[in-house]
């Protein structure tokens, strides 16, 4: 690769255009990237009707953002019908990509999460460097499962791993390669995310008396994020404590409406309705976090990471999570929160319960979150590490 002066083109290849977990990570990072070094370019899909937040948020912070054509691993493709219209969009896309490579002269591709495969593609076909970064731990359908571990390790210079139950998961199914993976734990903007923000106005919003102990999941709604255990969770709880109320922030992949009025039917059904706020997508994480006073995240796969977790905890809020994946190497338990068995809302409930009756205990551990937030999860040592892998990578390239 032809050395130049200036700052050299990293195209970060992502797999939508919202603003959840991965999607911030990536929007924290390219904001704070060295632009003396490194230019940020960003492809996001358009095959699904965002409302385009994460782009929009891209174009606030002065990074260049393509709306991109191309095949993203989504549900709609598992099955036979699907893998054909999922390769045609995949080879579209590697050409378009490739294309874009070669116009801006991009020196690096960095995929970001294992559901987009075109950028790594189209890194072979033009011959550039390519980094894997994966967010997901998918368990079914196996051939899935596996075809991202195949993919990542063989199709990369290098694959970043956001947890090490991320990695474990991976090597499982590509031992020979997994050398190639290494672990960067996300990390948490905490001059965003404060003890000191204040949540007032948005309980005010949403009708929390401040003697009422708000306990609220963030994040995406689907099946495996557990949403079902946590209104089964707050129906037991319901009936304990009448000073607890519970909300729901964050909404379903675009078009995918019916799991969001399932939800809310089985709220009613468990004579929640004058318990629960249902808040949709909400842009002002950094308020919702502060006006809650429990964050859960009741995973029912195993959590990747669990970003949310670290933003609670950052603002000074204890958490409770299912104890499997990620939330295992953020969460220490009785510390900062607590953990409990995954798929079980009795002991969810159980875990609300006492943490709701004992606010100095919530004080004791959210201030334990914040330090181990600040210490071990940063944003400084989390961009340097990117950046110096950028760098290596760079140093090392050339023609396959």
């Amino acid at each position: 690769m032809n050395r130049h002066e200036g700052p050299v083109t990293i195209l970060f290849v992502h797999s939508s255009d919202e603003l959840y977990g991965s999607d911030r990570v990536l929007l924290e990072l390219v904001r704070r990237l060295d632009r003396s070094r490194f230019a940020p370019l960003v492809a996001v899909p358009c095959d699904l009707s965002y409302r385009r937040h994460l782009s929009k948020a891209l174009a606030e912070a002065g990074v260049r953002c393509l709306h991109v054509d191309m095949g993203v691993l989504r549900r709609r493709y598992f099955g036979w019908r699907g893998v054909g219209l999922y390769a045609w969009r995949l080879a579209l896309g590697t050409i378009r990509l490739a294309r874009l490579i070669q116009r801006e002269r991009v020196a690096l591709v960095h995929s970001n999460t294992g559901a987009v495969w075109s950028g790594a593609l189209a890194a072979r076909l033009t011959r550039r460097p390519h980094l894997w970064h994966i967010h997901e731990i998918v368990t079914h359908p196996v051939s899935v499962r596996r075809a991202i571990a195949w993919m990542s390790t063989r199709f990369s210079c290098r694959v970043v791993a956001i947890s090490q139950a991320v990695r474990d998961h991976l090597a499982a199914d590509a031992p020979g390669h997994a050398n190639r993976i290494m672990v960067i734990p996300d990390a948490v903007d905490t001059e965003c995310f404060r003890p000191e923000n204040d949540g007032a106005a948005l309980r005010h919003t949403w009708h929390v008396q401040p003697d009422e102990t708000l306990v609220g999941q963030v994040g995406r709604i689907s099946a495996w994020k557990g949403q079902e255990d946590f209104l089964a969770a707050a129906a037991q709880v319901a009936v304990r404590r009448a000073d607890v109320r519970f909300v729901v922030v964050g909404d379903v992949v675009p078009g995918e409406d019916d799991r969001r009025e399932y939800l809310r039917a089985r709220a009613a059904a468990q004579g929640l309705n004058d318990r629960i706020i249902w808040a949709g997508f909400r842009p002002d994480t950094p308020q919702v976090m502060a006006a809650l006073d429990l964050l859960v995240l009741p995973s029912r796969r195993p959590e990747p990471f669990g970003m949310v977790l670290l933003e609670a905890m950052a603002t000074g809020k204890p958490v409770v999570a299912a104890d499997h994946g990620g939330p295992r190497e953020i969460v220490v338990h009785g510390e900062t929160g607590l953990l409990v068995p995954p798929g079980e809302p009795t002991a969810l409930a159980n875990a609300i319960v006492e943490l709701a009756g004992q606010a100095a205990l919530r004080q004791q551990m959210g201030a334990a979150a914040r330090l181990r937030a600040e210490t071990t999860f940063g944003l400084l040592p989390y961009v340097a590490a990117f950046q110096a892998l950028y760098s290596d990578l760079l140093e090392a390239s050339a023609p396959w």
